[in-house]
């Protein structure tokens, strides 16, 4: 390479790209091996978020990505990129587009017969693992290929919403390369055969105009493609009536008069059920075919009468159309369908829940569903509403929204824990919006420490511990001693952390009291501690843990 084209470094190159696809944060975690990169980032535009153990940073660039549209997390070698790997897992199921970043030892070191510190002697054996849960991944080690390296796997990164891995060798930090170009636009439309994409059109019209009674499933792809306008036109000019799965809960206003709620499979919401039941067509549009968003039991809708269009291809029974976008099918059924007009429903719409106002009774313990009938009250468009893996995700997710208000839940790869470090990500990246998360005592036993992090840096998010001393979602698949916790005083975490404000509460009352304070202070972080009684669960829950233990109890027999 001629010497007036090395104007730039290897470091340097790839934080400007990240710069310029619209960061401002990357989370990370010292390390000797990624250290000379950290001083890099320090240098520039990037703001380097330091968290409390790699897995955390991992959750936190995950909760980035979802409001963000892309994140990055940076860690050390071994030690630190293994640590990390539960959470890129987790992002690569739920389809989001995380950059991960580790140091590595020079590249010398390679050939060298001593082992190194942090590895199991094999310096290849991280980049290995991380090929099998990414989408793309580059080991950055020839200063002349990195800047192709990094445009190709941030490219894929963008195009596939799916994670990428880079990793850059210590010596490979400050050697020079060419400089980045002034800007960096990545295509990330699908592509559509359009051949096939008219047949699946059409056969999908012809379907949509027989039905008597047809129904749209919303679900993520639909955000994570950036085409929730899109969606939101089929819906209205179709006038079908629609739900979202649980991973999808609020792409689509829930205050729109079509809207009837989560589908859950058994747990869902009275109504939510039957409506899907008695549909003779389903239009899924987005949806992810997981257990958990059909409530453990994803063959209890037929396949014969679903349209299945998720980003890159449609199945309408058990005819494949491959090479369809999910944004040219929408566009193409608006087309092809008549205008609708709305079909009116047995079931009432779920804001008919807030017509019975809640009002706190006297000297009266709080419980489960008590607690929620009041949150979906106070939450607001000025919130972001974030559901711990747990009861918290089925009371949540059947909980109207308001407001436009946005809903965050790992409600396919449901990693305990990882809702509390992804509300710093969250908050990040919505300065202008206050998270408002409900956790429950089990999970936020293994993240805690992150809100150490929330609070050091001044942020504001409103955290419901629901503390009932153990486990409820494994207590109600199977109970026993081994679903116990130790009990913290939640409440008192903000006097070891050092900011922020707690409280307990038991009663009715004494949640009016601390939804007061939350709303007359709210630059601070506030800890609520919700006491209530080990069993106390929802119905969904509950529904849920009695088919996983019948499920069980037919494998045994």
């Amino acid at each position: 390479m001629p010497r007036n084209i090395r104007k730039s470094t290897v470091s340097k190159y790839l934080i400007r790209r990240l710069e310029q696809i619209g960061l401002k944060h990357i989370f990370g975690i010292p390390g000797d091996y990624v250290l000379d990169f950290f001083d890099r980032l320090e240098e520039s535009k990037l703001e380097l978020v330091g968290c409390c153990n790699e897995l955390n940073a991992g959750y936190a660039a995950d909760g980035y990505a979802r409001v963000n549209g892309v994140s990055a997390v940076s860690v050390t070698y071994g030690v630190g990129g293994f640590s990390l790997l539960n959470a890129v897992v987790g992002s690569a199921a739920e389809r989001l587009p995380v950059i991960v970043i580790s140091g590595a030892p020079k590249t010398g070191h390679k050939v060298e017969t001593n082992l190194l510190h942090h590895t199991v002697g094999d310096l290849k054996l991280q980049s290995h693992i991380y090929r099998e849960v990414t989408s793309a991944s580059a080991v950055l080690d020839n200063p002349e290929d990195a800047p192709k390296q990094i445009d190709e796997t941030i490219a894929i990164c963008l195009r596939l919403r799916r994670p990428v891995y880079l990793e850059l060798p210590m010596d490979m930090v400050d050697a020079p390369c060419k400089s980045p170009s002034p800007s960096f636009k990545v295509d990330t439309t699908i592509r559509s055969m359009p051949e096939i994409a008219g047949e699946a059109v059409n056969e999908a019209a012809a379907r949509l105009q027989k039905a008597k009674k047809p129904v749209i499933l919303a679900g993520i792809e639909s955000h994570r493609l950036g085409i929730r306008d899109e969606l939101l036109g089929l819906v209205n000019h179709s006038g079908f009536p629609f739900c979202t799965t649980m991973l999808g809960k609020s792409i689509l206003p829930e205050r729109h008069p079509q809207y009837r709620g989560v589908y859950c499979g058994l747990s869902a919401a009275p109504g939510i059920r039957e409506l899907l039941d008695e549909a003779d067509v389903i239009l899924n549009l987005g949806a992810l075919m997981t257990d958990m968003n059909f409530g453990v039991v994803s063959g209890s809708l037929p396949r014969e009468k679903m349209i299945i269009a998720n980003s890159d291809r449609v199945a309408i029974s058990h005819h494949l159309y491959p090479s369809v976008s999910l944004a040219d099918f929408i566009a193409g059924l608006r087309k092809k369908l008549p205008k609708g007009k709305l079909r009116k429903l047995p079931w009432p719409h779920p804001s008919a829940n807030l017509e019975k106002k809640y009002a706190a009774r006297k000297n009266t313990d709080i419980t489960v569903k008590r607690f929620y009938q009041r949150m979906s009250e106070c939450v607001d468009g000025d919130n972001i509403v974030m559901a711990g893996t747990g009861d918290a995700l089925f009371c949540l997710a059947n909980m109207y929204l308001q407001e436009d208000v946005e809903f965050i839940a790992q409600a396919f790869y449901l990693s305990i824990g990882y809702s509390l470090p992804a509300t710093l990500g969250v908050k990040l990246a919505a300065p202008n919006r206050r998270p408002v998360l409900v956790i429950g005592d089990g999970a936020l036993q293994m993240t805690a420490q992150e809100m150490s992090t929330i609070i050091s840096r001044k942020l504001n998010p409103v955290i419901f511990i629901m503390n009932n001393r153990g486990y409820t979602i494994e207590r109600v698949i199977r109970d026993g001693e081994y679903n116990d916790i130790p009990n913290w005083h939640y409440s008192k975490l903000p006097e070891a952390f050092g900011g922020g404000w707690g409280m307990q509460v038991r009663t009715e009352e004494e949640l009016e009291t601390a939804i007061a304070r939350i709303n007359s202070d709210p630059k601070n972080t506030a800890i609520i501690e919700v006491m209530l009684d080990q069993y106390d669960c929802s119905e969904s829950l509950q529904t849920l843990g009695a088919n996983l233990r019948s499920k069980a109890k037919t494998k045994t027999q």
